[in-house]
């Protein structure tokens, strides 16, 4: 059995629907003009994610893999700026970027379904892989101290959301920026999400390989020398070689069966593993980054009309205990994309001692004028 311990308090993503945390807010006792402020902010949010939406579709459709559209040819410079909002996109969605050491890491690391695979990074033009939350899972896998016959409980780092992000070169016959989303990744099992991926046959196999196929090999032609030196007619000679040479096409084909059972073990993990891909990805991100952007935005702004909250360190302690509180969900709160917010909205006057928001009626008429600029702006088209 698969153990799982939640170790979400050190990402920043709010593992808590917008409906929910708006309702909770709510009944903490926010007046009937604070909680029409929250309903605007939410629809404007919401509003400027579409045309966000709109926008980063466009500048990826040159790219896109899966396009059928015709297209003008994309400058090399287009598609480092279509990355970068791809990233920046990743980023409000509260996602985190691993290092390449720690992509190196987590490839020499063998995975718990005995999958060692080689990724040859020198095809892509540039590899990103983000994720985020994470758990900590322990599963059982044979020990090599026991001959591999016994199990031992191994804890591992899942992430629950991965994205990779992978840009091939114009002379590849895949170019173009490819966005994988997947699900429930555990961090040795990285290696199995890159395409074109070289799978060897792990130790246990190896070994066991080399004991049945070698000892039945040896076997094989000590027997069939015998049976040539008293061999008397051509056909007991035939025969002779024809049990030698299937005996080593059984083998050869059991290193092939393996192959294929560790083929069918990846193309299994990652059928249920898979969200979404390239342009559905997007879509993908940008709600999960409206999302987010809702949430912390109706967080801050709902604890300091709750709240006395002197400055940004009490404000981010505040967020945190009162999610731990009316949740039991522990988070490490961005409190300065929270603020960021508060600001870009105009929701509170001055960042100084004590915080306090303007009053109901202000913020309804300032949504509403941003609502309704947004609103003249000219559409960008698809």
């Amino acid at each position: 059995m698969v153990e799982q311990k939640n170790i979400a308090q050190f990402d920043h993503f709010i593992p808590i629907s917008t409906a929910s945390l708006m309702t909770a807010l709510i009944k903490a006792g926010l007046s009937a003009g604070q909680i029409r402020v929250m309903h605007k902010i939410r629809r404007l949010i919401t509003l400027q994610y579409s045309e966000r939406l709109i926008k980063l579709k466009r500048i990826y459709q040159p790219f896109n893999p899966d396009r059928e559209l015709l297209t003008e040819d994309a400058e090399s410079n287009q598609s480092a700026d279509t990355i970068l909002q791809i990233k920046q996109l990743l980023h409000e969605a509260n996602y985190t970027e691993l290092t390449r050491q720690q992509i190196e890491y987590a490839l020499e690391q063998t995975s718990p379904y005995g999958l060692d695979v080689k990724i040859d990074f020198d095809q892509f033009a540039g590899v990103s892989l983000f994720y985020r939350a994470k758990s900590q899972r322990t599963v059982k896998v044979r020990d090599w101290k026991t001959l591999f016959i016994k199990k031992r409980n191994v804890n591992l780092i899942a992430y629950q959301r991965i994205c990779l992000l992978l840009h091939y070169p114009e002379t590849h016959h895949k170019s173009g920026i490819h966005i994988k989303l997947f699900k429930d990744i555990l961090r040795p099992d990285l290696e199995m999400l890159f395409p074109e991926c070289k799978i060897r046959m792990k130790t246990i196999d190896k070994i066991k390989l080399a004991i049945t196929g070698g000892g039945g090999t040896a076997g094989g032609l000590v027997a069939t020398i015998g049976k040539l030196t008293a061999a008397v007619s051509p056909l007991a000679i035939i025969m002779a070689v024809a049990g030698f040479a299937a005996l080593l096409w059984r083998q050869i084909n059991k290193v092939f069966v393996q192959r294929t059972r560790y083929m069918a073990s990846l193309a299994q993990n990652l059928y249920f593993n898979n969200l979404d891909n390239n342009m559905g990805a997007i879509t993908y991100l940008i709600d999960q980054a409206r999302q987010e952007e809702i949430k912390e935005t109706l967080l801050a702004y709902g604890l300091i009309n709750l709240q006395k909250i002197n400055n940004s360190m009490e404000l981010d302690s505040a967020c945190e205990a009162w999610l731990m509180e009316q949740f039991d969900c522990a988070i490490d709160f961005d409190i300065e994309d929270g603020l960021r917010k508060l600001g870009d909205y105009n929701l509170i006057k001055q960042q100084k001692e004590p915080l306090s928001c303007q009053s109901a009626e202000t913020l309804c008429d300032i949504l509403d004028r941003q609502w309704q600029d947004y609103m003249e702006l000219p559409e960008s088209g698809v």
